[in-house]
């Protein structure tokens, strides 16, 4: 969906924009939908506990139909187009669908059950259809691109003067400039992606539950008993009792790799996981990859540009492919040739077992053997010391520490999941800055990895506070158990939060402007930052601690502060081969007739020389990120912001103290408080006094 109907219209406003549905067509309808009734829950927040499947897409329907006809009546406004009659006007306009869409979508990723995937497959060509019409309406577009070339006479404030450029540049990027013919085509390419990337995520499910594995008691016989109790219990839910299941997540695939001496299971739970969308069923993802990549070829060239890859980031920090490329080449060389450093390790120590040829299912077992030798420090032992609410209290005094923000609990907020919470967040004084919802839980209908959603964007334009969402898949615990994290987990809460923090601490007029509606590598750099807090001692001597109690053994704390770059030669090429191949796929200028995902991805990973036991992060069977996520030709969007999140945070190191208010209080001012009132390159520069370069990350992940 175009944002112009999500983040940048309309996810904002429930108590004034529900007071805008007001029609005669609407009213009967609302009178039995509670999303088109008005909002009468704490905060205006969505009627979770009142919202059935079967509400969505009448309510669609009802918020389209209102959508278009106030784009209607700002294109057929018979005064002379003005800032505030053209531009302004539409960031009020389709309101209460923003509303609706951020309600559903929000659960769609989260908890994609049978009847809300119908809906999603039904209401997405309806939103690409109306994001279509308007972005290409030539009336509509007349009257932008009028008060664009009238901008210099027109005394506009430095805000006001962002959103003309960002609201023209939407629309010639959609195709508006274009002819009638290749607008047409342009309108039904749009379509067609839509449709397929709904079809890429609920393959992409379907298959990942269908993939998760069984296993016996023998199978886990050595396993950590926090893992046999999850794996017991998802079993259970599942109707084999007595077993043990283990999704085809991250959050449970990776802790057994790590853990387990059984090779023939360990090679069973990496195939689930390394498989889904590559296998031989209904769910392969491979064809559906074929027919995005060609069509956002297509339309690239359409838009006069040579692949897709130079079309994205002509609105981006990296401005080219190029210059993404050549920062991706500088990381993955040298943590290329720490890799096969690391090989040496991990074939020495896997040939005491028998072992001759080293598999991906090999790698992470042996790499913890190294990693326990070499600094004394056991994954299991060390997650007794990480449950997720002594994290989240951590998280939460660092938020303290940093802004001075308290978090209060809400237990009268309705939501949309068991295990889902909510938290108000609040200045030193008490005032109100926004909620914060959390569901870090891993469930079948949930979509693999970590994400934040905005349920409703801060603006000054209507009044209103900033309603965030942060997800994540930590397997549940046995009842009654608390639930133990990883280290890696532990940054995730932070990272998430820090995207969080980026959309509550927004301070901007307009909503299209507000917290994390910026380009895809600077979005990334708030969040990134916040993670470096987790590992600090500081934090760690505080709320690490076991069951009983108990800190963290300060011999384990300073083991695992020295093990921080340990194995960064394969964390390293994991993650960049993955941001190589989606750059290289989204540079081709033509897709061959014949091309298969599974075979170009083989040679690729050939020519750069990838071990196999090392592989990809995110095959591309399975790369939701650019398949289903918005982040094609963007995954390099990480390692951009990592340089800019490693030169951040030193300079809290240069500053003596990592809770240095005065600092913090600069980053919040001029980078999670401008949202994307200006250039992100103007924000960095304002919080840094200059651009980062690659020598920080290199530095951060010990490859330097």
């Amino acid at each position: 969906m175009h944002p112009m109907f999500v983040a940048a219209t309309s996810i904002v406003g429930i108590a004034t924009a529900i007071a805008l549905i007001a029609s005669p067509a609407l009213a009967q309808a609302s009178l039995a939908n509670p999303l088109l009734a008005k909002w009468s829950t704490p905060d205006g927040v969505p009627p979770y506990d009142q919202i059935r499947p079967e509400h969505y897409e009448p309510a669609f329907d009802s918020t389209i139909a209102q959508a278009r006809a106030d784009y209607r009546r700002i294109a057929d406004d018979p005064a002379p187009p003005s800032f505030a009659n053209t531009i302004e006007a539409m960031e009020g306009a389709g309101r209460p669908l923003g509303l609706v869409a951020s309600a559903f979508f929000n659960v769609a990723s989260a908890d994609a059950t049978d009847a809300i995937q119908k809906v999603e497959e039904a209401v997405t060509p309806k939103l690409t259809r109306l994001s279509n019409e308007t972005l290409l309406d030539q009336k509509l577009f007349a009257r932008v691109d009028a008060v664009w070339k009238a901008r210099s006479t027109l005394n506009l404030t430095p805000e006001q003067a962002r959103l003309l450029e960002e609201t023209h540049k939407r629309f010639v990027r959609a195709g508006a400039a274009l002819s009638p013919e290749a607008r047409a085509r342009v309108a039904a390419i749009n379509e067609a992606l839509a449709k397929l990337g709904v079809e890429f995520g609920q393959k992409l499910l379907a298959d990942q539950k269908a993939n998760g594995v069984v296993l016996t008691a023998a199978e886990v016989e050595v396993l950590p008993q926090d893992q046999r109790d999850a794996a017991a219990t998802a079993a259970k839910a599942a109707g084999q009792d007595g077993s043990f299941l283990f999704p085809a997540t991250r959050s449970a695939a990776e802790p057994f790799l790590f853990a387990s001496p059984n090779r023939a299971a360990r090679e069973k739970i990496w195939r689930a996981f390394a498989m889904r969308g590559d296998n031989a069923n209904a769910n392969n993802t491979g064809e559906t990859i074929k027919q995005l990549v060609a069509l956002r070829i297509e339309r690239a060239k359409l838009m006069g540009a040579n692949s897709h890859a130079d079309f994205v980031l002509e609105d981006a920090m990296a401005k080219t492919p190029t210059a993404a490329m050549d920062l991706l080449m500088q990381i993955y060389r040298p943590g290329l040739a720490r890799a096969k450093e690391e090989m040496r390790d991990i074939k020495s120590y896997a040939a005491k077992d028998g072992v001759t040829k080293v598999e991906p299912w090999d790698w992470r077992y042996y790499a913890e053997k190294v990693r326990q030798d070499r600094f004394a420090l056991d994954e299991q032992a060390l997650k007794q010391y990480l449950p997720l609410e002594g994290m989240v209290a951590a998280l939460f005094e660092t938020t303290n520490k940093l802004y001075g923000l308290t978090a209060h609990e809400r237990k009268d907020i309705p939501v949309y999941a068991d295990g889902v919470r909510v938290w108000e967040i609040r200045e030193a004084d008490g005032t109100k800055v926004g909620l914060f919802y959390a569901d870090w839980f891993a469930r079948p209908t949930k979509r693999p990895g970590a994400w934040m959603n905005s349920l409703r964007d801060q603006n000054g334009l209507f009044g209103e506070i900033a309603v965030v969402v942060n997800n994540q898949n930590i397997v549940p615990p046995a009842a009654g158990q608390p639930a133990l994290i990883s280290i890696d987990e532990a940054e995730t809460l932070f990272h998430e939060f820090g995207h969080g923090l980026h959309g509550l601490l927004s301070k901007v007029r307009y909503p299209s402007l507000s917290g994390t509606g910026v380009s895809r590598d600077f979005v990334e750099f708030p969040a990134q930052v916040y993670e470096h807090w987790i590992t600090e001692p500081e934090i760690l001597r505080k709320y690490a601690r076991n069951a009983a109690g108990e800190p963290m053994p300060e011999p384990m704390l300073q083991a695992l502060l020295k093990a921080r770059t340990f194995n960064q030669g394969y964390v390293t090429v994991q993650q960049l081969s993955s941001a190589i191949l989606d750059m290289r796929l989204h540079t081709l200028s033509a897709l061959p007739a014949d091309f298969d995902a599974r075979a170009w991805e083989a040679a690729q990973l050939k020519e750069l020389g990838v071990p196999d036991a090392i592989g990809m992060r995110h095959r591309l069977a399975h790369f939701s990120h650019i398949f289903d996520g918005g982040y094609s030709a963007g995954y390099y969007a990480y390692s951009w912001a990592e340089a800019m999140d490693a030169d951040g945070f030193e300079a809290f190191k240069e500053a003596g103290n990592i809770f240095d208010t005065a600092l913090a209080g600069k980053l919040r001012r001029e980078v999670l408080e401008r949202g994307n009132s200006r250039d992100p390159a103007e924000s960095y520069i304002a919080f840094r006094g200059r651009l980062p370069n690659a020598d920080a990350l290199l530095k951060n992940r010990g490859l330097k």
